[in-house]
């Protein structure tokens, strides 16, 4: 995926530039991280996927139950 979406560092207007997302961030720099500032922030970049994960599938899950109420009551 990094290679996919081009691995550069800088924001761009377009969606179409390349560019670099958060899981690859982590992939890329995770093992040279020194103690310190750049670790600190890599892992608050993880929790932050991790939260962002939770949200999405969350909303999915109850997407998915309201769906299956509303076919439940039709039936």
């Amino acid at each position: 995926m990094t290679f996919v979406i081009g691995n550069a560092r800088r924001i761009s207007p377009s969606l179409f530039a390349p560019g670099s997302s958060i899981a690859s961030t982590l992939a890329n720099q995770f093992g040279e991280a020194e103690a310190g500032l750049h670790f600190s922030s890599l892992f608050a970049l993880g929790l932050a996927l991790f939260f962002i994960t939770f949200v999405v599938l969350a909303l999915a899950k109850w997407m998915l139950i309201r769906m299956e109420k509303s076919q439940g009551l039709k039936s």
